[in-house]
């Protein structure tokens, strides 16, 4: 999520144009990127289709490195949404779909809409900018964000995002607190089923 509104700050409201022959994917004039495709999501019948399975479309299989890695690391871990070529939308969106991607592989995603579903693939050669760890000042708000869109356990997505930007995790029975390099601190507090009840921060003061 941290790569994911990174990514909309580079790209504004630029228009998207993806070529499929080069591999790359331009918005607006001044940005040019590689491209992994995903999938797509039919708004049609409701149902998403990874890039793997997609037959039809003859698509160049340079392009399907990534999901073809995802598959496979879902029939070998079991994680049946990677490894099903298709999928009802009710059960696996293409936003949550890659959103795991982007977890697993450190690539932030695009979602291009067209008329009747969406395209969805990663983006190779993005800016540091982009991939870099969320500034601490940031941390709390990309962590509201996933809680609020989507069920996870509160208290594991928390110490394992703050763990995986580099901060310094001490758990207690009923909290979190972390440390950030810089000197910046968060207290995450949860309640008895592990709800996410308070959050609060302090920011050290730039050098």
């Amino acid at each position: 999520m941290g790569r994911q509104l990174a990514l909309a700050e580079l790209v504004e409201e630029r228009d998207w144009q993806l070529d499929l022959g080069s591999g790359t994917v331009a918005f607006g004039g001044d940005l040019r990127y590689g491209v992994q495709l995903l999938g797509t999501e039919s708004h049609r019948d409701g149902t998403w289709l990874w890039a793997w399975a997609n037959e039809a479309s003859n698509l160049p299989p340079g392009l399907l490195h990534l999901c073809t890695w995802l598959r496979d690391y879902g029939r070998r871990e079991g994680v049946a949404e990677l490894a099903t070529p298709g999928l009802p939308l009710e059960r696996a969106d293409g936003h949550r779909l890659a959103l795991i991607a982007s977890g697993l592989t450190g690539r932030p995603y695009y979602r291009g809409p067209y008329d009747g579903g969406a395209v969805f693939f990663h983006l190779e050669g993005i800016p540091a900018q982009v991939t870099d760890p969320v500034r601490p000042e940031r941390a709390l708000s990309v962590l509201n964000q996933v809680i609020m869109a989507f069920e996870v356990d509160h208290r594991t997505a928390a110490a394992a995002f703050l763990q995986q930007q580099g901060w310094r995790v001490e758990a207690a029975a009923a909290a979190i607190t972390a440390t950030h390099p810089t000197g910046s601190s968060i207290r995450i507090e949860f309640d008895h089923l592990g709800r996410l009840s308070d959050m609060s921060g302090t920011l050290a003061a730039e050098r």
